[in-house]
């Protein structure tokens, strides 16, 4: 039997009882935020909103129910793999999250916020318990931080520590983009084998994406020159891009340097993301905005872990796709309760809304 027969099949369980499209148009037509949470009660969410309903109410009370729905499907999909190449892979695939949280951490202590405001911001679910993160949140300083870290001999620690020693003074910037390197890089060198073939191939998709928002971003920017000499002594974006995607890094230097959203789009067409980034370009025009572009490239990875359900159904894609189908359940929820909130209307919400049965 392999690591995955087990878990897997509990995960085609959980997956058969995600929302339809009929049960989430009924939520979308709940009218209000206490609507919604009426109709919630017929759902699986039932408990998780019950339960934040005793602290909290309205808004408050849901975002608390998303924040412990996930937290609680993370740690039951962890709790189906025990051991070998499975349990191994899942932690690096939960590692994301250690990732997102020590940066939450220093952005949080850079800007002066209150500790229990910046653990708001964290998911305990990673290697990093709740007692650390709430150490964490507690220090003075980022310096502080790091150095903690450091006595516990996390691995986090060692980009962190060798950015300091390279550019003391180094912004917080510079400290969430050590970070996201150093994930990309010793995720994609720990997997060995056919297990992690699909891993790699989702990490090399959110490294593709990435490292495209980045691109794009300088190519908006007028001051990119300056931006990049200053920060990182380069004339080049390589220093802002994450890790090895499959997009080279001479397309994406290119692309970078073309001073506009429109032609850095089309030095990227003969990428496997030029008709997304095609399409996405036209929403941009009208509107503007570049997160056009991200909510493109969110939903080709949604889409492409989707499909590893049923390209890897053995190993650790089923991981992937579920757990990318359950988070992206919770946003439809989230996204929902927010159009709700400010009076929207289903059809503008729904704009926004991926479908299961789109995907």
């Amino acid at each position: 039997m392999s690591d995955f027969d087990y878990g897997n099949a509990r995960l085609h369980g959980m997956k058969s009882r995600l929302l339809t499209r009929p049960e989430m148009e009924e939520l979308l037509a709940a009218g209000t935020v206490r609507g919604l949470i009426n109709a919630l009660s017929k759902t699986g969410y039932r408990e998780a909103v019950e339960r934040a309903l005793v602290q909290f109410s309205d808004m408050a009370a849901l975002n608390r129910a998303w924040r412990q729905e996930w937290i609680n499907t993370v740690t039951k999909v962890q709790s189906f793999f025990r051991g070998g190449p499975a349990q191994e892979l899942l932690g690096w695939v939960v590692g994301r999250y250690d990732v997102d949280n020590v940066k939450a951490i220093l952005r949080g202590l850079t800007q002066h916020v209150d500790a229990n405001e910046i653990l708001t911001g964290t998911l305990p679910v990673g290697r990093l318990e709740p007692a650390d993160l709430a150490r964490l949140s507690l220090m003075v300083d980022a310096r502080s931080a790091i150095d903690l870290l450091a006595t516990w001999r996390d691995p986090l620690a060692r980009p962190l520590m060798q950015l300091r020693a390279e550019r003391p003074g180094a912004s917080l910037f510079q400290m969430e983009l050590a970070l996201e390197r150093w994930y990309y890089r010793t995720a994609m060198a720990s997997g060995n084998g056919g297990d992690a073939a699909a891993f790699i191939r989702f990490l090399r998709a959110g490294a593709d994406a990435d490292n495209i928002l980045a691109v794009l971003r300088l190519a908006g920017l007028p001051e990119a020159s300056p931006f990049l000499r200053q920060y990182f002594n380069s004339d080049e974006a390589t220093p802002l891009l994450v890790g090895p995607g499959t997009v080279s890094w001479d397309v994406l230097n290119d692309s970078a340097g073309q001073g506009s959203i429109q032609r850095a789009v089309s030095k990227l067409a003969g990428t496997v993301y030029g008709d997304v980034l095609s399409g996405a370009m036209e929403r941009y025009r009208s509107s503007g905005n570049l997160s056009v572009f991200e909510a493109a490239l969110v939903r080709y990875q949604l889409k492409l872990a989707h499909g590893l359900l049923y390209t890897d159904p053995l190993g650790i894609g089923v991981v992937i796709g579920y757990m990318a189908l359950k988070r992206n359940e919770i946003n439809n929820l989230h996204r929902t309760a927010m159009g709700l909130a400010v009076g929207e209307t289903v059809a503008q919400i729904r704009t926004e809304i991926a479908f299961l049965d789109e995907l």
